[in-house]
């Protein structure tokens, strides 16, 4: 197909150049391969004036371009709504400012009667060719040649788009934990880029300025080449700010070029050259930093990779042939598949490493609380051990304290009573009755040390075979015993020393009755009694009608006194040894224990 080719400015501007017949496709000349110039393509449609709903069928473009015939918009149509995700049934306002993409085929209608078409590219084509294929005729025929045009250029490229930014976003769920692994950063920033991008520019039109439409396509590729190339490398242990500076670095040069061929106006190709340069470059350079780095990962990952790499690099030489010229411009692209291929890739190695990861942490943890439980179970059986030594030095110790009592009080108790009979046999000082008092009181001395042995004394039994000892004795020397226990006592309980010390002061009291107060009568009082403080003691008292404690008495029974007062002091009782109240006689002992001391 012939078209009249002329050449304005950005601006719209005639530039003088000679209007030419070109044949589609027509190859450009660089000079006209400039952001400064608009190319025009003036097409003779007057072949289908006469035909019923006649189209025209652009299956590519050099650049984003505007479609017009006497100045009004041509409608776009659409048989797959893969190839026109920007919406096919646009209104003619809405088509006047639309820029087409020229990668993506498109089918336009025709207005009744048109004999001219004037496409109008609206920036610096991205391949060295104006118009590459064009079709007229109706739109039912045409419409069948489209359709497979569409689904052979785009194909699934928004479904592979959905699976790389579903990947990306995995990447980012699993590197939010673990953010240390920052190859998982860099997969979720190459696969949101790459993602988008495959969105992007596989629409019908093109939004923003053409330009910037254009330029940020190959910045998009030179971002996901420098993203994934920092994933493999930190997954690599390239982690050494060199490789990174030097990465970042080319990187920055290259986006520093837009910029500058945008603030001039010029240069755009340029610009878009080196990026095409160093993002080729920086995936050949990982290629050998993968094969450097073979031992760090297994065979099969390192083939893999460089797999998916080589059909990356073949892909890329691939599109800049056909972005040079040396190949036909309808040849299909493949670097976005090429991408998709190595970004794939990665994700199900980085998925593997991070499951072997998890299971070795899983193995970790489980060796871990083995060796706690093995350490716990020492700890305790180590704790056992201590606390049974501690239990049998506690017994031992209890033991010697309690031979060292029992030797200290037969010392001072029974050895005492059977020395003093001893004695008085040997000097013939001790009459019959009196020899038999000195070894009943020995023999009362060894009651209360055999009845001391015992690990708990319940206190009313005690005072029992107290009473039964003592009655006897008692009704003998005279003295009328009255005994009035407390149902309180029920729940008493003495220790060893505590009982043994009531019990020596109970006796000593009622030895000083029969043989000091010359009384006839003796009561003895117990139970237990609440204080004004709550805390409640037992009290035990012994009085009697006798003469009561004279100064006489109390100088011969200082000795007594005192052993009483010492025994109630070991067990922190308090003794009060006075005459009753008048009108009364006689003698009133008072021993108050706390009760925490006496149960």
């Amino acid at each position: 197909m012939q078209a009249d080719r002329s050449v304005v400015s950005a601006a719209g501007a005639p530039t003088g150049a000679a209007v030419e017949q070109v044949s589609v496709p027509d190859r450009l000349p660089l000079a006209l391969r400039s952001e400064q110039l608009r190319i025009r393509y003036e097409i003779d449609v007057s072949a289908c004036a006469d035909v019923p709903a006649a189209a025209l069928w652009i299956f590519r473009a050099g650049a984003p371009y505007r479609v017009q015939a006497g100045g009004v918009p041509l409608r776009l149509l659409s048989a797959n709504q893969r190839a026109q995700t920007g919406g096919a049934d646009a209104d003619t306002a809405a088509d006047a400012q639309s820029s087409y993409n020229g990668r993506i085929p498109a089918l336009f209608a025709l207005p009744a009667g048109a004999t001219r078409v004037v496409v109008e590219l609206q920036t610096l084509p991205y391949i060295a060719t104006g118009l590459v294929q064009l079709a007229l005729g109706p739109t039912h025929a045409l419409l069948p040649q489209h359709t497979d045009a569409v689904r052979e250029v785009v194909g699934y490229a928004d479904a592979a788009s959905g699976v790389v930014l579903v990947l990306g976003l995995m990447a980012l769920l699993l590197w939010l934990p673990r953010r240390r692994d920052l190859n998982l950063l860099w997969l979720a920033a190459a696969c949101g880029l790459w993602g988008m991008r495959g969105l992007i520019y596989y629409d019908n039109t093109v939004p923003g300025r053409p330009l910037v439409y254009e330029q940020l396509n190959a910045v998009n590729a030179l971002l996901a080449a420098a993203t994934i190339t920092a994933a493999v490398l930190h997954l690599l242990r390239f982690s050494k700010r060199f490789y990174m500076s030097v990465l970042a670095g080319v990187t920055l040069l290259a986006l520093i070029g837009f910029g500058a061929a945008e603030l001039a106006q010029r240069g755009a190709i340029i610009a878009r050259s080196v990026a095409q340069v160093a993002g080729t470059g920086m995936i050949c350079w990982l290629g050998v930093a993968i094969w450097r780095r073979r031992h760090l990962v297994a065979m099969r990952h390192v083939f893999g990779l460089l797999g998916c790499l080589i059909a990356l690099v073949v892909c890329v030489v691939h599109d800049l042939l056909v972005v040079t010229g040396a190949l036909p411009p309808t040849s299909n692209a493949y670097v976005f598949w090429g991408f998709v291929t190595v970004l794939v890739g990665y994700a199900l190695m980085s998925g593997e490493y991070v499951v072997m990861t998890l299971g070795r942490a899983e193995r970790s943890n489980e060796e871990l609380e083995r060796r706690v439980a093995a350490k716990s179970g020492e700890l305790e059986a180590s704790y056992t051990q201590l606390r049974n030594t501690e239990i049998a030095s506690a017994r031992e110790a209890a033991r010697v304290q309690e031979r060292e009592r029992l030797l200290r009080e037969m010392h001072d108790g029974l050895g005492a009573q059977l020395m003093t009979a001893l004695r008085g046999v040997e000097r013939g000082a001790l009459s019959r009755e009196q020899l038999a008092q000195s070894l009943q009181d020995g023999l009362d001395e060894l009651r209360l040390l055999m009845d001391s042995t015992d690990t708990s004394h319940y206190l009313p039994a005690a005072l029992a075979a107290w009473r039964n000892r003592w009655d006897a004795r008692l009704a003998a020397a005279g003295v009328l015993l009255e005994w009035h226990m407390d149902d309180s006592l029920e729940d008493v309980n003495l220790g060893n020393e505590a009982a043994l010390h009531v019990m020596r002061i109970l006796q000593e009291a009622t030895t000083n009755v029969v043989k000091h107060s010359r009384a006839g009568r003796m009561v003895l009082r117990a139970g237990v009694h609440a204080g004004p403080d709550g805390v409640s003691t037992l009290q035990i008292e012994v009085s009697d009608d006798g003469a009561g404690l004279s100064g006489e008495a109390a100088r011969s029974g200082a000795r007594g006194l005192k052993n009483m007062a010492y025994r109630a002091g070991q067990i922190g009782a308090q003794l009060a040894v006075t005459n009753r109240p008048p009108p009364g006689t006689g003698c009133l002992v008072r021993l108050v224990l706390p009760m925490p001391l006496a149960a």
